[in-house]
């Protein structure tokens, strides 16, 4: 069944979506009282144009777009050959 998302949801994922990993991001929101699947989350992420990748290292999409300023999705279409 397709649970909408909160905007307090949607405002947590994105703060959380260049510094933690997608199942980093899941247990934070079950902290808070929601309960998001690792797909769910990583699906989200896409669709708001971020980076779902499953480890962080010191350059992530968020951050290589803020510096060229740039959207994140133009970023991470560049370096997803599938994208």
């Amino acid at each position: 069944m397709h649970t909408k998302w909160t905007d307090e949801e949607l405002a947590i994922v994105e703060e959380m979506a260049c510094l933690y990993t997608v199942k980093q991001i899941a247990h934070r929101l079950q902290k808070r009282g929601y309960t998001r699947s690792t797909s769910a989350i990583q699906k989200k992420l896409r669709f708001l144009g971020y980076s779902a990748r499953p480890i962080l290292d010191n350059y992530n999409c968020c951050e290589i777009a803020r510096v060229l300023q740039l959207n994140s999705a133009t970023v991470w279409s560049w370096v997803n050959p599938f994208g």
